[in-house]
């Protein structure tokens, strides 16, 4: 099941809005098949909920901000040296007060939870436009683009999603 599609004119809105043009793919799925319903994981996310920076929080003052560059070309996370019982304190403060700050996501629109703080998102602004990437920090393991093992290291929205379709009935045919 899907929510209603968006229109020609909602989905320019939310991009001059954003500052930002959305992949032809994602852009295509919103028009033609629907904004958010079934999918992977906790299924996919309405564009309207792919500003927030948490999905399992989701507060209005803290948005991601699409139309600044996604900082990232390679798997990233923040090293703050070995934890011990004697800087434990001070690791959770710096990591609080660094590693989820909103300048590591710029530039992506989240489109499914995973659960636990994990999202799947698409990178609507620079070098990685168009590819998805999975920001699993909640678990220390930083930001990456989604694994994928067809001989690619990217995927794309709708070929991530087709091949959850054809996983789906693969399980269903079985």
């Amino acid at each position: 099941m899907f929510n209603k599609t968006k229109s020609e004119n909602e989905v320019i809105d939310f991009e001059k809005r954003n500052k930002i043009k959305l992949p032809i793919d994602y852009r295509g799925f919103l028009l033609e098949i629907g904004n958010g319903g079934a999918g992977p994981y906790y299924g996919l996310e309405p564009i309207e909920n792919g500003l927030f920076s948490d999905l399992d929080y989701k507060h209005k003052s803290d948005l991601n901000d699409l139309s600044k560059p996604f900082p990232h070309t390679e798997h990233w996370n923040l090293d703050f040296g070995e934890v011990t019982e004697e800087n434990e304190d001070e690791y959770l403060e710096q990591k609080d007060e660094e590693y989820y700050q909103n300048k590591w996501v710029n530039g992506i629109l989240r489109v499914s939870n995973l659960g636990c703080g994990v999202s799947m998102n698409l990178v609507v602004n620079e070098k990685e436009y168009g590819n998805l990437w999975v920001d699993d920090r909640c678990n220390e393991q930083g930001i990456y683009p989604n694994p994928y093992n067809e001989n690619r290291d990217r995927i794309i929205f709708i070929d991530w999603y087709e091949n959850w379709i054809d996983n789906e009935l693969k399980r269903f045919n079985t």
